[in-house]
């Protein structure tokens, strides 16, 4: 799409506003680096550096970014001839969060939540699914690493079958990686130092659950664990309460938004690609993954969406 488009766009996030709608948008990213690779070599795809500045200088633009705890309250309260609402979020514990995204950001004047796990605090970690892309872009072959029969499909589906292991055998595949690969890289995950200066830039940092899992396969003991556990201790390193939660692999039924209120989250996020309603449960937000390939892409997506014209 060209720069025509990208205007048209903008033209419609303006004209969108005479509309009452109570509507907004939370957006989902995880890794952005300057080379962000080949898509179908990646367990978990990277924005381009380039693409993200663009998208987020549309925002700065055409919306109202707020932090991802106040969306809903937006939402609700948006009246006709205001910018809609939207929040601009990050998972996983990654360093170009700070040392790319951050600063983007700052340069905009735009704000951002970082959903993190913690398990990097202290020293480096990675996890499974960082693992396996280390092992792919090294060309290791992965067959005796994994259970039997998962090593035939695409790395996409390979890491959906790791993912929907028992916890016990996808901890044992990750330690089988790291035995293969050796120590996690120095630079693997955020330090106490990098979350403090996330928070300290003015963005707010929300929960991701410690260990990643799967949530819809936990039973309820281990669910309720999931929700509080770390969660402490990354208050005390970002200085404020965590009261927002995105739940790992953008996976969450009535049970995790159970659980989630229990824990008193004041809102919770998906992977659906849903706009955020005045209505919806705040405990089951959906967000938009944006366009790896253009900011006209992610702009007419993203404004069709808010109106209610696409998903």
């Amino acid at each position: 799409m060209s720069f025509a488009a990208r205007t048209v766009a903008s033209l419609l996030a303006r004209l969108a506003r005479c509309s009452g709608r109570r509507a907004g948008a939370a957006l989902v990213y995880h890794r952005i680096a300057a080379d962000p690779g080949d898509p179908a070599r990646s367990v978990v795809p990277a924005h381009g550096a380039r693409v993200f500045e663009a998208q987020v200088r549309h925002l700065a633009a055409c919306y109202d970014v707020v932090p991802a705890s106040d969306l809903v309250a937006a939402v609700r309260t948006r009246k006709r001839g205001q910018r809609f609402p939207v929040s601009v979020t990050f998972d996983d514990d990654l360093q170009s969060h700070r040392h790319v995204a951050m600063p983007v950001l700052r340069r905009h004047g735009l704000t951002g939540t970082f959903f993190v796990s913690g398990a990097s605090l202290s020293a480096s970690h990675a996890f499974w699914w960082e693992r396996l892309q280390y092992a792919v872009d090294a060309q290791i072959p992965v067959a005796n690493l994994v259970p039997e029969g998962l090593a035939a499909h695409s790395i996409g589906d390979l890491a959906m079958a790791i993912r929907d292991l028992p916890a016990d055998e996808r901890d044992a595949v990750a330690a089988r990686l790291r035995a293969r690969l050796g120590p996690d890289p120095d630079d693997a995950g955020l330090r106490e130092e990098d979350i403090r200066a996330l928070a300290e830039a003015g963005c707010e940092i929300g929960m991701h659950t410690l260990r990643h899992d799967y949530l819809p396969r936990l039973d309820e003991p281990a669910l309720a664990r999931a929700m509080n556990e770390g969660r402490d201790r990354l208050a005390e390193v970002g200085r404020r309460p965590v009261r927002t939660i995105a739940y790992p692999h953008g996976a969450a039924d009535g049970r995790a938004a159970a659980a989630a209120r229990a824990a008193r989250y004041g809102v919770g996020f998906t992977t659906r690609p849903t706009a955020v309603l005045a209505d919806d449960d705040p405990l089951l937000l959906g967000r938009l993954e944006p366009s790896f390939r253009s900011a006209s892409r992610f702009a007419l997506r993203l404004v069709l969406t808010l109106i209610g014209r696409g998903r």
